[in-house]
């Protein structure tokens, strides 16, 4: 792993351009028939399943943090809960295209 690098700032402030190709945008038309096809409908499932649990464990910490309690299991909270309810789908999405050789770092 690196422990320096050297930044020579004449270089990096250097006037330039950055040509990229073009990116489409909205350009997607959900086809459930072709995606089941891909994917196959076990793995499907399995995708909702996961956006379902995520979603039920985001539920419980946003219970415990306003009202100290999640199904009768009382539990005092103090710090911040940053949820991402109704994201889940990016979420099991990426993880999706994930391989054993992937690496995927959290923040």
């Amino acid at each position: 792993m690196t422990k320096a690098i050297l930044i020579d700032p004449t270089e990096m402030r250097k006037p330039s351009v950055l040509k990229a190709p073009e990116i489409p945008i909205n350009q997607y038309v959900a086809d459930p028939a072709a995606e089941e096809a891909r994917y196959g409908r076990e793995t499907l499932v399995r995708v909702y399943r996961d956006m379902v649990v995520i979603r039920e464990f985001e539920t419980m910490l946003d219970r415990i943090k306003k009202e100290g309690a999640y199904q009768g299991i009382e539990y005092q909270h103090k710090g911040p809960a940053h949820l991402s309810i109704g994201q889940e789908a990016s979420s099991v999405g990426q993880a999706l295209a994930l391989t054993p050789d992937d690496f995927i770092f959290g923040s």
